[in-house]
């Protein structure tokens, strides 16, 4: 079902790879190993996160006295990571696969062993986990906390392993299915076949013996879960893992597909339409699920895994046209309910949230510009008026904020006016609306001028080049562009945007540089959900014969666009819509003009 995102890797496997879930994250490289990375936290910003706390550096394993280093393929698609090995001098071969279901502290891991001999055999399975029990603040020395030497114990009634960070309630566990009895349970002193990695923690292997019939195959699930409060929790946690994982893990390959369905491109350009396809699933695996209610979206991966930070609202606009509408929505609503919460100043947000919940930065006049404009963005896309209503105060406070910051707007910094321009103009949006008088913003609009912008240099972003071509019509310039930043990304991981920082494999803002681009300037659409309007005025690359958009949502409707090339200067193009009422508003020979949509429209425009 979601063989069309699968991705296979051979060869640079030392790269990054990522498995993701709404309360966890396991971090390590496609080559099947977890070797210290990171720079925020040096070394130790690898292995599995459970919320904001690290669970352990990674996990290990030995077939037959023979340890698993170097998988020989990685295997990616959105629900999970695979990992295969050609165990030949044994005649097996073995496939790890990891999955971190929805709603959980922690991940499933699926062995299958196939035996290629002609009898049956038994195997022996040696699991080991490495634990790294440990908080970005407390290795960073802030909060007052101060990490202590982890330490395990293997508990024969449960047939699991528990740790513990000796300083602090933290705790993990690791176990098999209770079907999967443990034969043998040990704390060496280092991984067997791999060694040790940074960090205080502690080695807890299990061993296990797993029958194999002749041509056949055998499967054994294991867990690693943690970031609790108490060993109680982690047992609990354990077994619910136990009882539910293959229902766990169905229930999010339905999630994602029908995710796959959405906003779904096909384009000529194959490394243009993977990386649009894929940045589906990376705003996915970076949106996480707050302990009392609520979600963010991470900043990035692995080096700042809090929730919204810098450039959230650039971050987070790039999820409108992928689907996204609703839950940009509701990660709104987290961010000023996190924010009321606090009691911070009138027209003040947080800008930093920990996956805990605890404001670790409060944001300025930008941030309280670039949420106006970011709710009027969203409102665009999803028409929502309970939305509109329920954003209004806050919209409001911070429009008084930046009145008072800028002088009633007759003293505002260079840096921010583009933002307060937007935030104006957002605000007048959000009022109209909601019945209310839009009259003062709009005259205090006409005292912000903004700079019309300028030309990058040749040594700009790629991200503001295709943005700039974007906006002149340079559509093959602006194509060029973006194909290069497809190519920039991690290996294997297509969409992964280059991000501006050493370290960061998973940047929520790079996304947005590529997402909009496309949106605006190659399919050209704008919607307006809430007056059922699309502003259309699309491209088509020379040399490309077309292109497909499919089921974009936008407000109560599912849209579909469709290029198809039929002479050297012009094009079809084909507008669906799943309900009546919409209209589309184009340019011809410098003239806007409006028309009825209905269910379907062809268009024959020039490029």
């Amino acid at each position: 079902m979601l063989s069309p995102y699968r991705v296979y890797r051979y060869d640079q496997m030392q790269t990054s790879a990522v498995t993701a879930g709404t309360h966890a994250v396991l971090i390590g490289a496609q080559n099947g190993l977890f070797p210290d990375l990171g720079f925020n936290v040096e070394g130790e910003m690898g292995g599995l996160w459970a919320g904001e706390k690290k669970v352990c550096d990674g996990f290990f394993f030995a077939i037959d006295d023979v340890p698993l280093t170097q998988a020989d393929a990685c295997e990616i698609d959105p629900a999970a990571t695979a990992f295969h090995y050609r165990m030949q001098e044994q005649e097996l071969h073995v496939v790890r696969r990891q999955c971190i279901p929805d709603g959980v502290n922690g991940c499933v891991i699926e062995l299958t062993i196939e035996n290629s001999r002609n009898a049956p055999r038994m195997v022996e399975v040696s699991f080991t986990v490495r634990t790294d029990i440990l908080t970005v603040a407390a290795a960073r020395g802030e909060d007052s906390m101060e990490l202590g030497r982890d330490v395990g114990e293997y508990d024969e009634k449960t047939q699991a392993f528990y740790a513990r960070d000796s300083r602090n309630p933290w705790h993990a566990v690791w176990g098999a299915e209770l079907k999967n009895r443990v034969l043998q349970a040990d704390l060496p002193h280092s991984v067997y076949g791999f060694g040790n990695t940074l960090g205080k923690g502690v080695n807890g292997r299990l061993f296990y013996r797993i029958r194999v019939n002749a041509g056949a195959q055998a499967t054994m699930r294991l867990f690693v879960a943690g970031g609790y409060a108490s060993r109680s929790r982690a047992e609990d946690a354990l077994a619910y893992l136990r009882e539910n994982a293959l229902e766990l893990i169905e229930q999010k390959q339905a999630r994602l597909a029908k995710l796959m369905h959405s906003s779904s491109a096909a384009l000529p350009e194959d490394s243009l339409e993977r990386s649009w396809n894929w940045t589906k699933i990376y705003g996915e695996w970076l949106t996480r699920e707050l302990p009392r209610g609520g979600v963010g979206l991470c900043t990035d991966l692995p080096e700042h895994p809090s929730l919204f930070g810098e450039g959230f609202a650039q971050a987070m606009s790039a999820l409108l046209p992928l689907g996204g509408g609703m839950r940009v929505q509701e990660m709104l609503r987290t961010l000023v309910r996190v924010s009321e919460e606090a009691q911070l100043a009138p027209g003040r947000l947080a800008k930093r949230i920990s996956r805990s919940g605890r404001i670790r930065q409060i944001g300025g006049v930008k941030e309280s510009a670039l949420f106006v404009s970011l709710v009027h963005h969203v409102l665009r896309w999803t028409g929502d008026e309970q939305f509109a209503g329920d954003m209004l105060p806050m919209t409001g406070l911070c429009i008084s904020y930046l009145r008072r910051a800028t002088r009633n707007f007759d003293d505002i910094r260079e840096d921010i006016v583009r933002e307060t321009a937007l935030a104006l103009r957002g605000q007048a949006y959000i009022l109209r609306m909601t019945g209310e008088d839009d009259s003062m913003c709009l005259k205090e609009l006409e005292k912000v001028h903004v700079p019309e912008q300028e030309k990058p240099g040749e040594h700009a972003p790629l991200a503001q080049l295709a943005h700039w071509h974007g906006t002149q019509d340079h559509v093959e310039q602006m194509i060029g562009c973006l194909c290069m930043m497809a190519k920039a990304g991690a290996p294997g991981m297509p969409g992964a945007m280059k991000a501006e920082e050493n370290g960061v494999l998973l940047s929520a803002r790079s996304a947005a540089g590529f997402v909009w681009p496309m949106t605006q300037s190659l399919f050209g659409f704008e919607p307006d959900a809430a007056k059922k309007m699309i502003a259309f005025r699309p491209h088509t690359p020379i040399g490309w014969d077309g292109w497909k958009l499919e089921n974009v949502a936008i407000g109560s409707a599912v849209l579909s666009f469709e290029s198809e090339r039929i002479s050297p200067s012009q094009c079809r193009y084909t507008i669906r819509c799943s309900e009546p009422g919409w209209k589309v508003t184009l340019r011809e020979k410098g003239e806007e003009k409006t028309i009825e949509l209905g269910c379907e429209m062809t268009l024959t425009m020039g490029d």
